[in-house]
């Protein structure tokens, strides 16, 4: 009889049934099982089984028991579908499971599945992005690998000192009882007691356990987990899965659905006699067990221990601060693991919540870019304190910064002797604000001191020193700010992690899918362990391993050491090299790519790095503001006080060295220096003749190169589709964008807008709000925080994830639909111009525009991104006008056939809009301005951005109805028009020149050999005519901008506008001009005006001090100079006065500044205006430019500039809804 073709739906449940399974019985599609993968496969499942005869016809068969389940019987004929082979996602990816009348689909990691609504899979056209987001986040696959890894090292190494107790035990009966017999100490020799007899006294009450567990060795020692906050039970699930000697799995959530998804789980892994399921409050879960144990006391009157957990698991959504007091009670504490997970980065590594870090750690962060290990340090000392205040001393074992969150592994002991230790190893850290350079302290100062009998030493422990630092940084004389307390011993135990890497090599890649970076991060974090110094004395080994601090807690990056001196990044060989060859050692951090973690102090750190600047990256000291960090830094207040030139940086002596080497504090330690202080004089004369013969070669860099290391994956490479902290909401925009988690957004009476967590009310300022987007059956609040003072990252884009929302805030901030311009057959590109302004630009797109596109956009478009085709990153200041040429040649040729909708992104200034105008010539612009108008959305990153102040000026007066707090910023309000703005036609203006008229332009010449050569160069270039859309001017307003547009005025963004002012109106020039207008509206000819008449005005129709015509209101946002103008309305004004000297030209701008009311002085004339002709008097070819949008023009003498509106429109712009009302 031929066998059936089964599939696993058909006879699941009848093979659950039967207590006998035939290998070649049951087939599937022709294939059959082997003998030996039957049999493994029972094994897994828990099954023990033995080879028996069928009575009915005489074939081995293997008796089940007990007998497994339904969800092993399918995934047993899914491995025979498969020939054998079980792969990641069999039994799981491609099948439906039905349940009560539901259909799941599986979602398989390690050795567990997970079932997903079949219909969360189904509505979003099949694709996985949906089920991650909600169901399921791949990313994290890598925190369950490590803590399945981390677990199975510390079980396995439990149970090899559990058999070794054992045995020694069975050895030596009744030891233990006559170590009992010993009279009890009186009085305070218990304080006196070694920790030897400290720690075995706190393993006596296991002593009843073990005898029993003795008499029974073929019973497995109970091992019990807590996955206290466990959502779907997938961690639950793996280690019930993979970890053998786990006895039993707590798997509790405070969600009645989600404690109903985590039975069905367990129900179809066949793992529901191995994983409880609780359904309650952590927090309460783990007080009532431990109430239980309290209760239940021994004859001495200790509290029990059953109920405790031999690892703990916290892996919550944001903080796990308010667990940890629970947590370290209710874990084993014997060395039982407790395993943490805090997402919220914004509190533990981010200094814009310092408040919020200090009520939920006990500390503040620091700003720079070692502030995540800072952060690793301050949920350790959270951890350490909560325990200690129950006897409680923990030790890490693993403390890792992964992506955008923490995960620390921490062993947990009752050992009253190694508490002792914890304030001389709880530190605060002073850091610069200039330099990054940093200081440490102890609390408390632990120092080796001899026995009263002289025999030996001991750590006595004693009040801490003052502070090791001064108000300011001794290395720049910047601030310092001071961060903790924070934890000041290892963040790793080396032979832990050890452990865990030698579990590599046998772990199966198909369980373990992110093996390569497991293990190149446990390899990293393996060697940034830098040994300090040993204490001197006869200690006893074990205080001298409580005792441990970390000498050098924090790493340093080279390229923000020389961003801090204005120089090129040294190369990373070449400054492992210096240190090498100065005698120091040099590994990497964890935490940042490019870190370097080294045993040098600061003195050292910048003497290599002016080394380096000195011999080859040579920087332009004229540039160098006075009082900034490199300024001292590089030496030159010693100069500029020696009155003496300097051609590069000074070289540290030996005898500096040595001065600022006695300033150095005594406080750093834990007063162990005895050796450093016999050793230090030697040292310092060896370095400073070292000094003297570091050259910085390609010998030195070969000295630097790591040698024999293998390739790993030791940092997070570009993130994969579902990374970051709220993929389950909102997929991979969220890698860039801090986010957490809300109940409800709503204001309060008084107007405040605050949202609610589970911890209070916090406010958020409604500024800050871009849109709120709707998920499902929730809300997604999308808003942007500006840090100025923060160079890194100045922007951000936070989200956060609420249930509600007032009506009043959805109305005015939910987007109902995808924006037209990403939506399908519309065509997009992003401009963005890195010189424009004061270069933040490229900051801005990465930080803020392309996570929020990727948002908006929704799954199916953030896994295409951005195409390059797209995008354009500036390279010149042509590259914008290169664009538009190219663009507008591209549309003429498709003039004939239907185009599709545009929108370009500009993120620029004004220079931008007129690069973008004058893209083509006058044939091309009328052939376009017949089809479909290109819309541009401004997102004002220039220096003025004056066409977006004057299109945004009407919004500017309403914004007070969002309430108290601070108004939304313009980058705020560009973004909300970019999402929800509306496409209008731009007016614009043509400029027309006389012949020999050429366009002037600045740039800086960085080829030459050395800083002394570098020298800025003019560039002309024939121009004919100029299209704009804000202003075209001669006189003041030309001047002001072509002198302050140099490299050097740029970097003061718009304050190098009133640094050139001022020299000008010392200067007060008479411009000699003939300007001549054609009235608005008519046909009559032009007519020459004069400059209105005044006290102070001279009689004469050819000298002007202004001269401006404009199609905007303002010109800076504060800077009104037309009143009477109106957003889009294509209304030419010109504004003009005449020779009035500096003051008066002065008090006339601070009126400008005050609301436009210089309109209306009697000096000053303006009008509506149809055209504009502007003849060019001077004979200095300085005095005879124009300006157009920031672009200028030189004019020859007596050539003249022609100023005419456009009838109709190049370009459509995005403007407010407010501004298109009637």
């Amino acid at each position: 009889m031929p066998a059936p073709r089964l599939t696993p739906s058909a006879v699941a449940n009848t093979l659950a049934a039967s207590a006998y399974f035939h290998p070649a019985r049951y087939t599937l599609q022709r294939r059959m099982f082997a003998s030996q993968t039957l049999r493994t496969l029972l094994h897994s499942a828990g099954c023990s089984t033995r080879r028996v005869s069928s009575h009915f016809n005489g074939l081995t068969h293997w008796s089940a028991s007990p007998i497994p389940a339904a969800p092993f019987c399918r995934r047993a004929i899914t491995m025979a579908s498969n020939g054998g082979e079980e792969t990641a996602a069999s039994g799981a990816e491609n099948e439906i499971f039905t349940y009560d009348g539901k259909d799941y689909k599986g979602v398989r990691e390690g050795k567990a599945t997970i079932l997903v609504p079949a219909s969360a899979v189904s509505s979003d056209k099949g694709k996985s992005g949906a089920v991650q987001q909600v169901f399921y986040n791949p990313i994290q696959q890598f925190n369950r690998d490590l803590s399945v890894l981390a677990i199975r090292a510390h079980g396995e190494e439990w149970l090899e000192k559990r058999k070794e107790s054992l045995e020694q035990r069975k050895a030596n009966p009744g030891g233990k009882r006559k170590d009992k017999k010993r009279r009890r100490p009186q009085g305070d020799e218990t304080a006196e007691r070694p920790a030897k007899e400290a720690t075995e006294a706190t393993k006596e009450p296991e002593t009843k356990d073990t005898k029993e567990e003795a008499g029974q060795p073929d019973t497995p020692p109970k091992f019990t987990i807590l996955d206290a906050l466990s959502a779907s039970g997938l961690r639950a699930l793996r280690y019930s899965h993979e970890l053998p000697f786990v006895t039993s799995v707590t798997a509790n959530d405070l969600t009645k659905s989600a404690t109903e998804s985590i039975k069905l789980n367990a129900k179809h892994n066949g793992l529901e006699d191995k994983i409880q399921v609780t359904h309650d409050d952590a927090i309460a879960h783990m007080y009532r067990r431990i109430a239980d144990d309290l209760s239940d006391r021994d004859s001495r009157g200790k509290p029990g221990k059953k109920n405790k957990y031999n690892v703990i698991d916290l892996d919550p959504y944001g903080t796990a601060s308010p667990f940890l007091d629970a947590a370290v009670q209710s874990v084993r504490d014997d060395g039982g693991l407790l395993c943490v997970t805090c997402t919220d980065a914004s509190h533990w590594a981010g200094h814009c919540y310092a408040e919020k870090s200090f009520s939920l750690y006990g500390g503040v962060p620091i700003r720079g870019s070692h502030t995540h290990e800072v952060g690793l340090r301050l949920v350790l000392q959270s951890i350490a304190t909560a325990a200690a205040r129950h006897g409680l001393h923990i030790e890490p074992v693993l403390s890792l910064s992964i992506d955008f969150y923490c995960r620390l592994w921490v062993r947990v002991r009752h050992n009253p002797s190694a508490i002792s230790f914890l304030g001389g190893k709880t530190m605060l850290m002073y850091q610069c604000s200039g330099c990054s350079s940093w200081e440490t302290q102890t609390l408390v100062r632990t120092k080796v001191a001899s026995k009263k009998k002289g025999t030996g030493h001991f750590f006595k422990h004693g009040l801490g020193l003052g502070p090791p630092t001064d108000q300011q940084c001794r290395h720049c004389d910047s601030k310092m700010h001071i961060a903790g307390p924070m934890y000041g011993g290892p963040l790793h135990n080396a032979e832990f992690v050890q452990r865990m890497l030698d579990l590599l090599p046998t772990a199966d890649k198909a369980v373990y899918g992110t093996l390569p970076r497991i293990e190149g991060m446990l390899t990293t974090a393996l060697e940034e362990l830098l040994p300090g110094p040993e204490p001197q004395g006869d200690l006893d080994p074990k205080d001298i391993e409580m005792a441990k601090i970390d000498h050098y807690p924090f790493f340093v990056v080279p390229s923000v050491l020389a961003g801090t001196l204005n120089s090129q990044s040294i190369p990373e060989a070449l400054f492992r090299g210096a240190l090498a060859h100065l005698g120091y050692r040099a590994t990497r951090s964890h935490c940042k790519a490019g870190s370097i973690k080294t045993d040098a102090p600061f003195d050292t750190i910048w003497f290599i790095m002016r080394e380096y600047v000195r011999q080859k990256a040579p920087v332009r000291l004229d540039r160098i503001k006075p009082g900034s960090p490199a300024y001292k830094l590089l030496g030159l207040d010693v100069a500029k006080a020696e009155e003496s030139k300097t051609e590069g940086t000074t070289e540290s002596t030996a005898e500096e060295a040595k001065e600022t080497e006695e300033k150095q504090p005594e406080a750093q330690e834990v007063e162990m220096k005895d050796v450093e202080a016999q050793e230090g004089a030697t040292e310092l004369s060896s370095e400073a003749e070292l000094r003297k013969t570091l050259v910085f070669d390609d010998a030195l860099a070969r000295l630097g190169r790591e040698k024999g290391q293998r390739k790993l994956v030791r940092y997070q490479f570009n993130p994969t589709e579902n990374w970051g902290p709220m993929t389950r909401a909102a997929g991979n925009a969220m890698a860039q964008a801090p986010s957490s988690e809300f109940r409800t957004l709503r204001r309060r009476d008084n107007g405040q807008l605050v949202y609610t967590a589970d911890d209070g009310e916090v406010p958020i300022p409604t500024g800050e709000i871009i849109c709120i987007l709707s998920r499902a059956s929730r809300y997604i609040l999308v808003r942007l925080k500006e840090i100025p003072d923060e160079a890194e990252t100045p922007y951000r884009l936070h989200t956060h994830v609420i249930d509600d929302a007032d009506k009043e805030l959805l109305d005015k901030h939910l987007v109902q639909q995808v924006p037209e311009f990403l939506q399908d057959g519309h065509e997009l590109h992003i401009v963005v111009s890195t010189k424009s302004g004061t270069g933040l630009a490229l900051k801005f797109w990465e930080a803020v525009v392309k996570p929020l596109l990727a948002l908006l956009a929704g799954e199916e478009e953030q896994s295409k991104g951005v195409p390059d085709d797209s995008l354009l990153i500036t390279e010149s200041a042509q590259s914008v006008k290169d664009f538009a040429k190219s663009r507008w040649a591209r549309k003429h040729a498709a003039s004939n056939s239907e185009t599709a909708s545009e929108t370009i992104i500009l993120l620029s200034g004004d220079g931008g809009v007129v690069d973008l105008l004058n893209g083509s010539d006058d044939e091309t612009h009328t052939a376009a301005a017949s089809t479909s108008l290109p819309t541009i959305a401004l997102l004002p990153l220039g220096t003025a951005n004056a066409l977006f102040h004057s299109l945004h000026k009407p919004i500017y007066t309403s914004i007070a109805q969002d309430g108290p707090d601070t108004p939304p910023s313009p980058l705020a309000l560009a973004l909300r028009t970019l999402i929800r703005g509306r496409p209008a036609p731009l007016p614009s203006f043509r400029a027309g020149f006389t012949p020999g008229s050429r366009l002037v332009s600045y740039s800086v010449d960085e080829g030459a050999a050395n800083a002394e050569e570098t020298s800025i160069r003019r560039h002309d270039t024939a121009v004919s005519h100029l299209y704009g859309a804000i202003v075209a001017s001669h006189g003041f307003h030309a001047q002001l901008v072509w002198e302050s547009d140099t490299p050097e005025y740029r970097r003061h963004g718009s304050n190098r506008f009133g640094m050139v002012a001022a020299e000008l109106l010392r200067e007060s020039h008479a411009y000699r001009a003939q300007v001549s207008v054609s009235p608005s509206g008519a046909s009559a000819q032009e007519k020459i005006i004069t400059p209105p008449a005044s006290s102070t005005t001279e009689a004469s129709s050819s000298s002007f001090s202004y001269i401006l015509a404009t199609l905007v209101s303002n010109l800076e946002r504060t800077f009104t100079i037309s009143p009477a103008s109106r957003p889009l309305e294509n209304d030419l004004r010109l504004v003009h006065f005449g020779d009035v000297g500096g003051t008066r030209t002065m008090d006339i701008m601070k009126a400008a500044y005050d609301e436009g009311k210089h309109i209306g002085l009697p000096d000053v004339g303006y009008e509506s205006v149809g055209g504009l002709t502007v003849r060019i008097l001077e004979e200095d070819a300085r005095w005879r430019k124009v300006c157009i949008d920031g672009t200028i023009v030189e004019i020859p003498q007596g050539g003249e500039m022609r100023v005419s509106k456009v009838e109709g429109a190049l370009f459509g712009v995005l403007v407010d809804e407010v501004v298109l009302a009637p």
